[in-house]
């Protein structure tokens, strides 16, 4: 019989552009489960507890008990509602983000200059780019916040 050990850990060497989803283990109201993001979607899901002083799990936990009491009051039972816990986190990150954009930040982040893909994890380096990632946004595949540059406090876990 074979020896069945550990699987091997996939290292994801891509540098810039969107990665795979990504499972983790999240509590909803002291249960269990998992849910598949993108590596952008949890760090800006943990960028929004932390601004907001509440854990992923809090954060998550509300969100879920928002689209009960939603679906509630349009008279159908929380089961029966065809909304994923997944789909309604994406929805509020975009939604949290969108709500803080000003005049001034599109401006800091360089939109409206025809190219809307600048200072995303979609931007294309240059040909004359030969370290293949043209900012550090595109290295990180994440999105910067408008504004003067802090760093980010270490996330538990998260060291490189």
């Amino acid at each position: 019989m074979a020896k069945r050990g550990p699987k091997k850990k996939r290292v994801n060497t891509s540098h810039g552009g969107v990665e795979p989803l990504r499972s983790q283990n999240i509590m909803i109201g002291g249960h269990r489960t998992s849910m598949r993001l993108e590596p952008s979607m949890w760090d800006a899901l943990e960028d929004i507890g932390r601004r907001e002083g509440m854990t992923v799990n809090r954060l998550c936990t509300q969100i879920k008990e928002r689209i009960e009491e939603q679906a509630r009051r349009k008279g159908i039972k929380p089961e029966d509602a065809d909304v994923t816990l997944t789909s309604a986190v994406r929805v509020f990150i975009a939604s949290y983000y969108r709500r803080a954009c000003t005049e001034d930040g599109h401006q800091r982040a360089g939109h409206g200059g025809s190219d809307p893909f600048v200072g995303t994890p979609f931007e294309l380096p240059s040909a004359d780019d030969n370290e293949g990632a043209k900012t550090a946004v595109a290295a990180g595949g994440s999105f910067p916040a408008p504004g003067p540059t802090q760093a980010a406090p270490a996330r538990p876990g998260l060291e490189a």
